[in-house]
């Protein structure tokens, strides 16, 4: 491996909020139980500047990148190993992470699409397979299909033998969600998503599963109560709403007395066992993450990403080249 500089590239937060590019950020050192990542790539997410600075100085979450050192209590990883996952502080030419929260990196990926899987494919697994038990066959209704959560999902539940799969999102991006598994599309624009599944009889069409990526995502939207009239209502077997940002009152619930029976507001609990799982799969040629935009690390290419990624018209993720 190269020699480890003293300074770096990195994007840091402000005081006042904002991140801002500083070309000289310190190189951090890791612990006994921590390893030192150069970073490859790094892809953003809205919780990183909805939380800002909370998260750590550095911006950042999704990481792929090659193992730098280890500290002397890591026995999973080795010095050269490449590696995805999920780290503090992963908009920066080096970061330091948690052994736990990283995974080996499917080698049909490259750096920049590994970056794009951590947090939108370890969300969207959790909530399908745990919160809202995916069976095969299970139809499953996936609200805000072309973001980086939306697409991510659409694939998971294609690989994982779902009987149908509906995406809600705008016409614009129908043939992208379908390209990755959707057979139907909803165009929130041109209709409402209940009255599209509603038949003329009156009969509206049931789902196993509703994974909602899009309310209390910053666009005033709430599809809660039009999520769970459509939910299967079987007692043996009845539907699962699974949230990811979710409403205002889900949170509330979360904190104080749990959700309703069949809700679900889904936090991500980053673990090497899934971020394998999620290698396996892409290895497997089920996953192929989406890029909307791939940038190398500068103040324009810094300021350019974050007002993509918040005017929530991005289709894909957004990926940061640290290689460039």
């Amino acid at each position: 491996m190269s020699a480890i500089p003293s300074k770096m590239r990195a994007a840091v937060w402000g005081w006042t909020g904002g991140a801002s590019f500083d070309q000289s950020s310190k190189v951090p050192t890791c612990g006994r139980g921590e390893v030192l990542i150069r970073v490859k790539a790094a892809a953003i997410n809205p919780v990183d500047y909805k939380l800002g600075r909370m998260l750590g100085s550095v911006v950042g979450l999704d990481v792929a990148g090659v193992i730098e050192s280890v500290g002397s209590n890591v026995t999973s990883f080795k010095v050269g190993d490449e590696v995805f996952g999920g780290v503090s502080g992963s908009l920066a030419e080096f970061a330091v992470g948690k052994p736990e929260s990283l995974g080996k990196k499917a080698k049909c990926l490259s750096f920049v699409e590994a970056a794009a899987m951590p947090i939108a494919y370890m969300t969207s697994l959790q909530s399908l397979r745990d919160a809202g038990n995916l069976q095969p066959g299970s139809r499953v209704l996936i609200i805000g299909a072309s973001g980086g959560c939306g697409l991510a999902a659409v694939q998971l539940a294609k690989a994982m033998d779902a009987g149908h799969i509906a995406g809600v999102c705008s016409g614009k991006n129908e043939a992208i969600v379908k390209e990755n598994g959707a057979m139907e599309v909803v165009d929130y624009t041109k209709g409402e998503v209940v009255e599209h599944f509603t038949r003329q009889e009156g009969e509206m069409e049931k789902f196993d599963i509703v994974y909602d990526s899009a309310t209390n995502s910053g666009g005033g939207e709430d599809y809660r109560e039009k999520s769970l009239s459509l939910l299967k209502q079987d007692e043996s077997n009845h539907g699962q709403y699974v949230a990811i940002n979710g409403a205002a009152s889900m949170w509330a619930r979360n904190f104080t007395i749990g959700q309703k029976k069949n809700e679900h507001l889904v936090v991500t609990n980053m673990n090497t066992t899934d971020l394998e799982v999620l290698s396996t799969m892409a290895e497997e040629g089920k996953l192929k993450p989406v890029i909307c935009e791939h940038l190398p690390l500068d103040a324009e290419s810094l300021q350019k990403g974050f007002d993509l990624l918040k005017s929530r018209r991005a289709v894909g993720k957004i990926v940061f080249d640290l290689t460039k």
